[in-house]
């Protein structure tokens, strides 16, 4: 994992990965209060320091990493999954290459 960065650039990035995981109406999400309710309760004022601050920035870095990672597994996994048999030429485009053109027009 990355270094941290600041608690506004997590929790932004954080909010970006749960309006992904749960679609349009992501802001009546238990995870979406929670996280919000969270930063809040967690957040340094001049009255008090909280220790628990950096605590907290790094398990929601942790939990950032965790979403974007299952993201970005799920859209892996939706393009290289096995569909069955593929024609040679898909398994080609797949990688990279081209087949070679045959003679007489027949490829």
């Amino acid at each position: 994992m990355a270094a941290l960065g600041t608690p506004l650039r997590t929790l932004r990035a954080l909010l970006r990965e749960i309006r992904h995981a749960a679609g349009r109406p992501y802001r009546d999400s238990p995870a979406y209060r929670h996280v919000l309710a969270a930063f809040r309760a967690h957040r340094v004022t001049s009255e008090k320091l909280c220790r628990a601050q950096q605590e907290l920035h790094f398990q929601a870095a942790t939990y950032l990493c965790l979403l974007r990672s299952a993201r970005q597994h799920a859209a892996l996994h939706r393009e290289y999954h096995g569909r069955g048999e593929r024609s040679p030429q898909e398994v080609a485009g797949l990688v990279g290459f081209r087949l070679p053109q045959q003679p007489g027009g027949k490829g």
